[in-house]
């Protein structure tokens, strides 16, 4: 084992990615649906193997060059983190039923913030452990990256993250499975339950054939077919036509119908309209659906019933992807600036729309990699800018500075010759490659750092982690359900938004057996990912010390 330590010192780069490759595989773990996350993961395995010998002085031979692979990994994380909420950030402090979504994933991060703070105090933490307590409570990295630029014991910042982290996670999915049963409500009332799409599985495309007396000459308004079986009926073979249908399409004997569904309801559908058939000249005819990305104010804010695209266009959307989250479309859906809403259509049908709602993605295979170099290039400049204001000196930090760049870059698209399209398996890898990279010179850095970093009251920092995940969360929902007199799922999205955590977004989802969490989720999510980013120096600086 000793060998292999030296062997690793020697080797940064075999180094550095065995370090991820084994974070990695930890995170991905799932207990139960729990699992630790990729940047949790690394910075434990990176903490142990610091804490062995691996020495991030000697993988730089004795002197820590003014660059390291974690400081690029640094800017990409903290650039991505803004370049991906630029579109939803202003979107979702523009519209007026966001504000609530807003509101309430606002008040977790501040009621988290004021009781980190408070915390500090009664237990005397010094300002890296009150940090790294925070940003491990709340699951969030960006917190942990950016208070990492400042603060004083970086070692006592890893740990604390890494502690606290799991707990973060645990709490958070357990309070969404078990408080609304403790409390006896639904997250969905069983009279909204009709518009909501079910999630129970993957979705796929089957043909029926149309038998049965009590749809024959009735229309699909009439049926109401979505809300009775959970499916979307989405093209009519009849006899040589093959059409996209609207409402007021009444169906006839013999109509052979595509249809889009979860297994379950399409068992649901062929009780309730015919058996299934295999049909050549649908499948044939079916086109693939286009992305297309949301930018006219005609369309913007409005619902997709208010729109009636499927008469208008004959197209159908069959997917909408808003921040990363993709959800299930109904007809109370409404667009937002920047949604990617995925159309199926005939050819020139699907290009009147895209003209009309904004335009077509640019194809995945194309990257702009110019976006994120130059991007960071101006960030590093705004983090430089300072602002004197008699006794006061301002300036927003690396962090800020990326952070901002981000925005901007994310939300305008365009600025000059810089188109800010990147696909979105593309941003992910950037954002998990940097975070990784980061976390992983961290924590092998904590890890080399004095023992007694490790003698850290355990307990104490576990129950502060608790207490600030937990806390907030009630009273946020209480405040929503209460006072504001949201619906439970829109209050639960909202609140797992402000905690920034993918994990109980998909434990939501379970819970609610609906795509509706995701709505508010990303509007509450978008917004809490840039106050996070900022609440790392936030608590160094309150705290002190």
């Amino acid at each position: 084992m000793s060998d292999l330590l030296v062997r690793l010192n020697e080797w940064p780069i075999a180094g550095y990615c065995l370090v991820v490759a084994l974070g990695f595989t930890l995170g991905r773990i799932s207990i139960r649906g729990i699992a630790l996350g990729p940047a949790a993961g690394t910075i434990i395995v990176a903490l142990l193997f610091g804490r062995a010998g691996v020495s991030i002085a000697e993988m730089y031979g004795g002197t820590i060059p003014k660059l390291t692979l974690g400081d690029f990994g640094f800017a990409l994380f903290i650039y991505s983190v803004g370049f991906e909420a630029g579109p939803r950030f202003f979107g979702s402090l523009r519209h007026r039923e966001g504000w609530q979504f807003v509101f309430l994933g606002l008040l977790v991060n501040v009621l988290a913030i004021g009781l980190t703070v408070l915390l500090a105090r009664t237990f005397e933490f010094d300002s890296s452990t009150a940090a790294g307590t925070l940003a491990g409570a709340l699951t969030s990295a960006p917190t942990y990256a950016a208070a990492s630029e400042i603060a004083p014991q970086e070692a006592q910042l890893s740990v604390a993250f890494a502690i606290t982290y799991p707990i973060g996670i645990a709490a958070v999915v357990l309070m969404v499975e078990l408080v609304p049963r403790l409390l006896r409500y639904r997250l969905t009332d069983p009279d909204e339950e009709d518009e909501l799409a079910p999630v129970g599985g993957p979705e796929m495309l089957r043909a029926f054939d149309v038998k049965f007396d009590t749809v024959i000459g009735k229309s699909l308004a009439e049926m109401g077919l979505p809300r009775r079986t959970g499916c979307t009926v989405t093209r009519v073979h009849r006899g040589t036509q093959v059409f996209v249908p609207d409402a007021l399409t009444k169906l006839e004997a013999g109509d052979h119908l595509m249809v889009r569904g979860t297994v379950a309801a399409l068992h649901r559908f062929e009780k309730w309209v015919g058996p299934e058939i295999y049909d050549v000249e649908l499948r044939r005819r079916m086109p693939s659906a286009r992305a297309i990305l949301v930018q006219s104010s005609q369309v913007v804010g409005k619902t997709l019933v208010e729109l009636d695209l499927i008469r208008r266009f004959h197209c159908l959307i069959v997917r909408v992807v808003r921040g990363g989250v993709e959800m299930e479309p109904n007809a109370e859906t409404r667009l937002a600036r920047d949604d990617i809403v995925h159309v199926s259509g005939g050819r020139d049908d699907v290009r009147r729309f895209a003209t009309f709602v904004g335009r077509f993605e640019r194809s995945t295979n194309e990257t702009d990699v110019a976006v994120y170099a130059a991007g960071i290039v101006l960030g590093v400049l705004l983090g430089r800018l300072s602002l004197d204001f008699g006794a006061f000196h301002v300036t927003l930090g690396i962090a800020g500075g990326l952070l901002l760049s981000g925005l901007l870059l994310g939300r305008f698209r365009r600025i000059g010759p810089l188109r800010s399209h990147v696909p979105a398996a593309a941003r992910q890898l950037v954002r998990d490659l940097g975070v990784l990279l980061f976390v992983c010179e961290a924590g092998l850095f904590a890890g080399d750092s004095a023992g007694s970093m490790f003698e850290v009251p355990w307990t104490t920092i576990l129950a502060c982690g608790l207490a600030i995940t937990v806390v907030p969360m009630g009273i946020s929902i209480a405040v929503g359900r209460h006072l504001l007199r949201m619906r439970p799922v829109d209050v639960w999205g909202s609140v797992c938004g402000g905690m920034t955590s993918s994990a109980a977004l998909t434990a939501l989802r379970r819970a609610a057996d609906s795509d509706a969490p995701a709505i508010s989720y990303a509007a509450s999510f978008a917004v809490a990912s840039v106050v996070l980013t900022l609440a790392g120096p936030l608590i160094v600086v309150l705290v002190g010390g």
